[in-house]
């Protein structure tokens, strides 16, 4: 039977976008569990290309909510890893992790106000630093940022966020224990700063790190979101 990884966060999810999901066999999750678990993608390496999400726990739940027009739930992401056991270089090296990366099936929607106060992102967007990159690979001129910035605003703002562009979010990106916004900071600032209470998201993953050591390595992930976002980088 495979191993689950369990997100280090619960996401509110739009009730509809929950609802609308297949069950699926909840492998892995402890008969403890009272939540609401979405298992994101499939893992080729098990043999499944299908790469769909499934509800595999807490189907009572949401229709519940849906009942009560309830318009967000507490929602568990799962995945099953693309590394090794034991394997910690994956989680942690770039060009490794995106060797193994891949993406749930579905689009959701959140409300970005929710993934601010979640303190994943790993960089503030605004339009005073967007695309101020310290990589002098992906620098550009000042005019250049207020010009690409503008760009994307007033096509938020007139056509509406989306769903062909998601924002991503990356389970255990950081060190392989702690998600993390992988893609889409400056339309998150961007949705925000236009009072928008819908986004949408399409969540990802790789691989994580060894069980035993994700609880220390969440710690320090957080402190590295900290000082990212601190020094808007």
């Amino acid at each position: 039977m495979p191993v689950l990884v369990f997100s280090s966060e619960i996401y509110r999810i739009a009730v509809a976008d929950v609802l609308a999901l297949e069950n699926g066999k909840d492998i892995g999750v402890p008969d403890t569990a009272d939540e609401v678990i979405v298992l994101i993608g499939t893992n080729p390496m098990i043999g499944d290309t299908a790469n769909k999400d499934v509800l595999i726990k807490g189907r009572d739940i949401v229709r519940k909510a849906a009942e009560e027009n309830i318009p967000f739930i507490p929602v568990r992401l799962a995945f099953i890893p693309a590394n090794k056991p034991f394997d910690l270089l994956s989680p942690i090296i770039r060009a490794l992790r995106y060797k193994i990366h891949f993406y749930g099936s579905h689009v959701y929607h959140l409300d970005p106000k929710d993934i601010r106060a979640m303190k994943i992102e790993r960089t503030i967007k605004t339009r005073e630093n967007a695309y101020s990159f310290t990589n002098p690979k992906y620098r550009m001129p000042p005019q250049e940022r207020k010009e690409e910035y503008s760009r994307i605003f007033n096509s938020i703002k007139e056509n509406g966020f989306q769903d062909d562009m998601p924002i991503d979010i990356m389970l255990c990106r950081l060190f392989g224990a702690k998600d993390c916004v992988n893609n889409g900071h400056h339309r998150m600032g961007i949705a925000l700063e236009l009072g928008l209470n819908r986004v949408p998201v399409r969540f990802s993953a790789a691989g994580a790190a060894p069980k035993i050591l994700r609880p220390a390595l969440k710690f320090l992930s957080t402190a590295n979101l900290a000082f990212k976002r601190w020094f808007g980088h």
